[in-house]
């Protein structure tokens, strides 16, 4: 069976369940056996046997299957089959078709442990079958249903073995399907777990970023509170202060809800999105900020596959971090291009640029050893949420460019871009 035959590791649901059904099934076998051993008293030793294996490995299946899953299942499997085995010995034998009770086994171990197991223990019970056989040959008959003609025993047993064989065909196959889908949720609840250590990261690191403006605030109020004969000049220095406070905070509050929405990306419909315009609209509302830089805007009318408030807000931050970490003076550069299907932004500058050491951990949040502030993982984030694909590249010479990698929508896709007058609200 080879690679097929690998034994995956049962979850903790699983293995919980199936030590419940264990405890149960036992209690109620021994329960049969009390009952049977009543009525027929020493003929029942084939079920007697089954009561101290049931019980041995129970118990260490409880106490081990934590440490040990795989081994711990497939010894209680391996117990159950034998305990079976002695049920068919005493109840009717392999004329009876009571062989076919292995399949409880044989469904349990594609369930738990995969398509190998179930054709493993398939032909495990064909084996059994076949032993008992042998064994009724040599005198050992069942105390019910006996059928004395071989010819009988044997037919019975065809038919028996045949329907084993069905029932771990189907269990591989269904099982192969089942821990696929059981691989493929471990993997989304993951990247769930992934995705909201992040979010929960971002969140932390953008409330401490709110924190330095508001208390910037909170002492200018306190300064106008002190002071009652400020000159024309001192109330001009405070009202400058206060308003560059005011927009660190309103940059940092616009954080906080591109967090929040970050979720929302992955459900909504992408449309078709117009660079130029989604550009145009940033670099209007930076204009104030952008005017100590060289800024030369060239972006042709390309549509990508996006969404419009996403978009504007990569667009925006990128434009903001520009601003934040290049001194006056720097050119920069914004464009656009098509190639292989895809819509590229290209954003650059000649400014100082990241450091190499640095720049492998530029997108990290900040929980992940990445940089200390949240703008450009949660550009990283946005543009993951939309399907596009951020990179990093250092300028020759000195300088930053990024480069945002949208899908190419058709030139004429009709999009909201088009209508005049549209705008959208860019903090």
């Amino acid at each position: 069976m080879g690679r097929n035959a690998r034994v995956p590791t049962p979850d903790e649901v699983l293995l919980r369940r199936f030590g419940l059904v264990r405890a149960v099934g036992g209690a109620a076998y021994v329960v049969a056996v009390v009952v049977l051993f009543v009525i027929y008293g020493g003929q029942v030793w084939p079920l007697l046997l089954g009561v101290p294996v049931l019980g041995v490995v129970t118990t260490a299946y409880f106490l081990r299957s934590a440490a040990f899953p795989r081994t711990a299942v497939a010894t209680s499997l391996i117990a159950d089959a034998l305990v079976l085995g002695g049920a068919v010995a005493f109840l009717g034998g392999t004329g009876s078709g009571l062989v076919l009770l292995y399949a409880i086994v044989v469904v349990s171990a594609g369930i738990l442990l995969g398509p190998g197991a179930a054709g493993w223990f398939t032909a495990l019970s064909v084996g059994l079958a076949l032993l008992q056989l042998a064994f009724e040959e040599m005198g050992l008959e069942p105390t019910l249903l006996h059928r004395p003609e071989l010819a009988d025993r044997v037919g019975v047993l065809l038919v028996s073995i045949a329907g084993l064989s069905s029932v771990g065909y189907l269990s591989g196959t269904y099982a192969s399907r089942l821990h696929e889908l059981i691989a493929e949720a471990g993997q989304q609840a993951e990247v769930t777990r992934r995705r909201g250590r992040r979010r929960r990261s971002f969140v932390r690191r953008a409330t401490a970023d709110v924190g330095e403006p508001l208390r910037a605030v909170e002492a200018v109020a306190d300064a106008l509170d002190r002071d009652e004969g400020l000159t024309a000049a001192e109330r001009r220095q405070f009202a400058a202060l206060l308003r560059i406070r005011v927009t660190q905070l309103d940059a940092e509050v616009a954080k906080l809800a591109d967090v929040g929405v970050l979720d929302q990306l992955v459900d909504e419909r992408p449309e078709p999105v117009l660079l130029a315009r989604a550009v145009s609209d940033c670099v209007i509302a930076l204009r104030e900020r952008l005017a100590v830089h060289a800024l030369d805007v060239d972006v042709p009318p390309l549509k990508v596959v996006a969404d419009r408030r996403a978009v504007r807000r990569v667009v925006f931050n990128l434009l903001e971090n520009v601003v934040e970490h290049t001194p006056s003076g720097t050119a920069v550069r914004v464009t656009a291009l098509s190639t292989a299907g895809h819509g590229v932004l290209v954003v650059s500058d000649n400014g100082p640029g990241v450091p190499p050491g640095e720049a492998r951990h530029l997108f990290d949040a900040p929980d992940e050893g990445g940089q200390p502030r949240v703008g450009l993982p949660l550009i990283k984030e946005l543009c993951d949420s939309m399907g596009a694909d951020l990179r990093y590249e250092p300028v020759p010479g000195g300088g930053a460019r990024f480069l945002v990698g949208f899908r190419l929508a058709p030139s004429g896709a009709p999009s909201a871009d088009d209508q005049p007058g549209v705008a959208d609200h860019v903090p």
